[in-house]
């Protein structure tokens, strides 16, 4: 099993009882993780196995989805520094 470095929250059931299961996880020195909105950043820290199982069990029974495509920093509103192109309008 692969925990992935970030999952999404948004179709999750029980935001309340995952947040709380990973504070208990945090709090035990197994993992680190932050939310930016709906983006959960999650990082293994000492999981064994089987809790390693019961947190990819959890993500599945709450509809939590891996977001291997996210990139920590980018934000789909970044116009890439083209946002002035139209600024300048030339008469030709």
């Amino acid at each position: 099993m692969e925990l992935f470095n970030f999952y999404s929250l948004d179709e999750c059931l029980e935001q309340k009882l995952v947040k709380k299961k990973l504070n208990q996880l945090e709090d035990d020195g197994k993992i680190e993780f932050s939310l930016d909105g709906d983006i959960l950043k999650i990082q293994d820290l000492d999981l064994d196995e089987e809790e390693l199982s019961d947190l990819i069990k959890m993500f599945d029974n709450n509809d939590i989805f891996p977001y291997p495509d996210y990139e920590e920093g980018f934000d789909d509103d970044d116009d890439f520094g083209y946002d002035d192109f139209d600024d300048e309008q030339q008469d030709y």
